[in-house]
């Protein structure tokens, strides 16, 4: 097995600066004076110092004790600091918390600090333990003043600026410096998609901090409604409503959700105008769901019949798609659309299902044991659950998830495009998925072209593919036992909503090479029930040919 690369003795000070100088360049007319200060000024210290403070800020703080700093690439510690220090980079112990101090004290000090200030030491006692009772008993003022004196502590100051710049780099709070470390060891390889550094997911600072205080933003709104103050309700849901039209706020699913949040809490107030005003806006279920509800009560019958009936055709998750259908037939009185929509779409028949009585599984798995009752039946099978369908879908549409449209990477550690959970993923990229179905469809295409996309990406990161999972083994199998149509209308159904259908898939592949043939299990075991979007596969793949039936696992 291949070694993998070695990092240099900085490699995250070049990670680091990596991400400060993508964001001047980038983002520089949305930095303020003092944010655009602060990272010039980083950029321009000595190597020591800066190496020093972003080894401060990728460890786990805020503050350090310097005798703790062991590092061969910065030989002058002291001197780092002092350069740090005197830049406004770091905080000196001054400004800590007691607490602070003592949390930084190993268990053996906290005993000495104890005896020092005529304490008994409890050896009993753990450390978090002995840390508290200092805290209690010991003069704070005083126990302050020794701490700073003898550890001397130190802690970056104000990281605010630190967090701004990789939010703005990875659009997201969620990244940071270990993807670079994945990705240079080799850990993890990325597609290579072009990233255009012109090209921007922020137009306005406004948007930048209305998204990284979004949790702030909802917790206020929430306290706001506990304490039934309609103004500050009102107002909140002013400026959420009001950032809908900007790109990176509409690409931010946290957005969305908050917008179904504040809804609901509207609709509880017997505010229908205003919670219809946050579903509009919201590319999330439940709000179409909650429109059509509100709709009917206000006995708006053709609105609501005709939002049910986009959702029934195209939904955004199962729980839509379950929700229209009932609801239209719960319209079909009073609506002419509804009705004759249900004349079209009879109830569905029962799910089809086997009880099985099987030993446990020394695993504890009872889709293995599922697995081995097939085998006794002359079937072979795989444990696929949705890794084997996401992988397909991932294969078939590799060239159109990595398509470099504008927005869609940010940076060269992305395993789907940034809109791929938003309301414009299929939509800007409708032509070339209906393309791609097209060439797929043609007889014989698609398994060697889902196997030659395999060859060659093989390992490389797809939000959709877990290598690990889907083997040459599994793939080829798959491909040689499921008919390609079904394989297509699996791709075609996903296409619309990627993230929304990704999960629900039967348990079990399973299959017989002579004759050919193969059947899909979902396996309940005792006390488990069928969830809504397993379902949904299920009647999906009978009516399109291939036997899916529930099995029903009981041990004896």
């Amino acid at each position: 097995m291949a070694q993998p690369p070695a990092l240099s003795e900085d490699y995250y000070l070049r990670n680091f600066e990596t991400v400060l100088r993508d964001v001047l360049g980038r983002y520089g007319d949305l930095l303020r004076p003092e944010e655009e200060t602060r990272i010039s000024g980083f950029l321009a210290l000595p190597p020591p110092a800066r190496r020093l403070l972003v080894r401060m800020l990728t460890r786990q703080g805020p503050w350090f004790r310097p005798d703790g700093f062991h590092y061969p690439e910065i030989p002058d510690v002291p001197g780092a600091l002092a350069v740090l220090c005197a830049g406004g980079f770091c905080a000196t112990g001054a400004s800590a918390s007691t607490g602070d101090l003592v949390a930084l004290l190993r268990k053996d000090e906290l005993g000495e600090r104890l005896q020092g200030f005529g304490i008994a030491f409890p050896r009993a006692l753990s450390r978090d333990g002995l840390a508290e009772l200092l805290s209690a008993r010991a003069d704070p003022e005083a126990l302050k003043a020794a701490l700073v004196q003898s550890l001397h502590p130190v802690a970056p100051r104000d990281p605010a600026w630190v967090r701004l710049a990789f939010f703005l780099f990875f659009g997201n709070g969620d990244q940071d410096l270990t993807d670079f470390v994945l990705a240079d060891t080799g850990r993890v390889r990325y597609e290579a998609y072009p990233v255009d550094p012109r090209d921007r997911l922020f137009q306005a600072r406004a948007d930048v901090d209305f998204l990284i205080t979004l949790r702030e933003v909802q917790e206020a709104f929430a306290a706001a409604e506990a304490a039934g103050d309609l103004a500050a309700m009102a107002r909140i849901t002013g400026a959420l409503v009001g950032r809908e039209g900007h790109p990176g706020v509409r690409q931010s699913r946290r957005f969305h959700r908050v917008l179904n949040e504040v809804g609901r809490a509207w609709e509880r107030r017997k505010e229908p105008a205003r919670a219809l005003e946050c579903y509009a806006l919201s590319s999330r279920p439940p709000a179409r769901e909650r429109t059509a509800r509100i709709l009917a009560a206000q006995e708006r019958w053709p609105e609501a019949a005709r939002l049910a009936q986009a959702m029934a055709e195209l939904p955004l998750d199962v729980a839509e798609e379950k929700f229209a259908g009932q609801w239209l037939r719960r319209l079909a009185r009073r609506d002419p659309l509804a009705a004759a929509w249900v004349a079209g779409h009879p109830p569905p028949e029962p799910l089809p299902g086997l009880r099985l009585t099987v030993p446990r599984h020394p695993s504890g798995s009872v889709e293995r044991a599922a697995l081995e009752a097939a085998a006794q039946d002359g079937w072979t099978g795989f444990f696929t659950e949705n890794g084997l369908w996401q992988g397909l879908f991932g294969l078939a549409f590799w060239d159109q998830l990595f398509a470099p449209l504008p927005g869609a990477f940010q940076h060269r550690f992305q395993s789907a495009p940034a809109d791929i959970g938003g309301p414009d993923f299929h939509q800007r990229r409708r032509e070339a998925i209906e393309l791609r179905l097209e060439q797929l469809a043609v007889p014989g295409a698609l398994a060697p072209a889902l196997l030659r996309v395999a060859e060659g990406k093989r390992g490389i990161s797809n939000a959709f593919v877990n290598w690990r999972l889907l083997t040459q083994e599994l793939l080829g199998t798959a491909l040689a036992v499921l008919p390609a149509p079904v394989v297509l209308s699996v791709l075609a159904t996903m296409a619309p909503n990627p993230m929304a259908f990704r999960s629900g898939f039967p348990d079990l592949l399973l299959y017989r090479l002579d004759p050919p043939g193969c059947v899909l299990w979902e396996v309940k075991g005792p006390g488990d029930a069928l969830r809504p979007e397993q379902e949904r596969w299920l009647r999906h793949f009978n009516r399109e040919g291939v036997e899916a039936r529930v099995a029903w696992i009981a041990y004896g």
